[in-house]
């Protein structure tokens, strides 16, 4: 009955045994020495004498000195309850002589389901998409929601509607945020204007402007994973819009987006005219390209290049008729023409032969050739020769032959296991021997081997004007 008698103190206000404070407007060392001689008294009803310090970060340097001497030797009926949203400006010593616990954000889902109570309860009219707003714009906090919503009930009584709420809270309507990246993704200047020049009708501060787009961005880009619907924070009907615009777009473009929007975030602040300053970044937008993945330029690059068609040669033939009349000196130098003409004949009946290399298989052999079968397959498949102008072979024994790779990324080598067979079959058409190749991937030999690796006369370079032209067409840079 007394615990009972205790609960009913504590939720109604009155109880002498909970007390709370706050840090805010009693910040300073003289109500810190207050309160230390006021937890020497013992409770008047229940067990123990609770002391609740909200915002207790803002306690001054010289408070916290003389909380702390509490806090190390406190009386038997004396708790502690501190309550902080910055636990990064607490002092470490205070920190270490209490027990915490973190408080998650709130979904909006629980949020909203609150304020539908309260609203049925209070038998005011709403629609979900006005409680989805005031969900988004608490960032997880209840007591933010709740506030929100009675400022929305004084304003808009017995009825919510969301221009009302966006009116209050200074929102931009969903429709406006996919008229704009629907004018981005066709391209479409006249209507990207036209969409810009109503959000600046309706006064919304920039900053929100840019978050809300990053918000819409982020929602686009998880629209693009399967399954992915639940984590986006709003009611069902957008969820499917979500999800079926999201189809139009390459994840790697939304990425793109949200990434210049996150550096324009900051910038706004300090530009002398921001309204420009983001204009120009979203028609700037409209001369970006699609983004290619690399690997499949290489793959189509391969495919369009045609078959090569082999070399036919054109042997003379051996005039062996002698003319009727001839002197002994001039038989004699035919002799001499005939007989060297025949090992041209010979060998050019054979052209496949001078791509072979003759004698016993060793690592000497192997290295001084490697580049010749890399060239071969560089004809066949060139973003694998690419990769192998940067291997080297290391060892060879019993028909395997370890091949190192240098300075390339470890999805080369799964690109040369894939292409295993291709290298094996080649290998053995230039050496005239069967073996098994493996590639080896380890950190520790790369700068020792890097150095003994030639530059290939196939390689791009950095000056090459090549390689200028592509990064002035993709507006590229060297990484490495």
């Amino acid at each position: 009955m007394q615990l009972m008698f205790n609960c009913r103190e504590i939720t109604e206000s009155r109880s002498m045994d909970v007390l709370e404070i706050d840090g805010a407007s009693n910040r300073g060392i003289d109500e810190i020495r207050n309160l230390r001689e006021n937890i020497k008294f013992s409770p008047m009803n229940a067990n123990f004498k609770v002391y609740i310090i909200d915002e207790v970060h803002m306690l001054t340097t010289q408070a916290f000195n003389a909380l702390l001497r509490t806090l190390e030797e406190p009386p038997p009926h004396g708790k502690f309850i501190m309550c902080t949203t910055d636990i990064h400006k607490m002092p470490a010593t205070i920190i270490s002589r209490c027990q915490r616990f973190d408080f998650n954000r709130i979904s909006s889902t629980i949020i909203s389901d609150r304020m539908k109570y309260i609203l049925d309860e209070e038998k005011i009219k709403y629609d979900s998409e006005s409680l989805a707003a005031i969900s988004r714009k608490a960032d997880g906090s209840m007591r933010d929601a709740l506030s929100i919503l009675d400022q929305v009930i004084s304003f808009a009584g017995e009825k919510i509607e969301f221009e009302q709420i966006s009116s209050i809270l200074g929102l931009i309507p969903y429709d406006l945020y996919f008229n704009l990246t629907t004018a981005i993704k066709e391209k479409n200047a006249e209507s990207l204007v036209q969409v810009l020049k109503h959000i600046r009708s309706l006064g919304t501060p920039l900053e929100d402007v840019v978050n809300g787009l990053n918000q819409h961005l982020r929602n686009l880009l998880i629209g693009t994973v399967q399954g992915a619907e639940s984590s986006l924070e709003v009611n069902p009907d957008l969820q499917e819009r979500y999800t079926a615009e999201a189809k139009n777009w390459e994840r790697r473009d939304l990425i793109r987006f949200s990434q210049v929007f996150s550096k324009l975030e900051p910038t706004l602040r300090r530009a002398a005219q921001p309204q420009i300053l983001l204009e120009m970044n979203l028609l700037k937008m409209l001369e970006m390209d699609q983004c290619v993945s690399i690997e499949n330029m290489l793959n189509n690059r391969t495919q369009n290049i045609p078959a090569s068609k082999p070399v036919q040669y054109e042997i003379p033939e051996v005039i062996e008729k002698m003319p009727t009349s001839v002197s002994s000196q001039n038989i004699i130098d035919d002799k001499k023409v005939e007989n060297k003409s025949a090992p041209i004949k010979k060998e050019a009946a054979n052209p496949e032969k001078k791509n072979k290399v003759n004698g016993a298989l060793d690592l000497k052999t192997i290295k001084s050739n490697w580049h010749q079968m890399i060239t071969k397959i560089g004809s066949i498949k060139t973003s694998v020769a690419m990769v192998l102008e940067h291997t080297l072979p290391m060892e060879l024994n019993n028909k395997i032959l370890d091949v190192a790779v240098v300075d390339q990324p470890r999805f080369s080598l799964e690109r040369l296991e894939r292409n295993r067979q291709l290298i094996e079959n080649t290998f053995a058409e230039i050496f005239d021997q069967s073996i098994r190749i493996t590639f080896l991937f380890n950190e520790d030999i790369q700068e020792e081997i890097k150095h003994e690796i030639p530059d290939a006369p196939g390689i791009i370079t950095k000056g090459d004007p090549v390689l200028n032209r592509v990064i002035e067409i993709f507006d590229g840079e060297i990484l490495r």
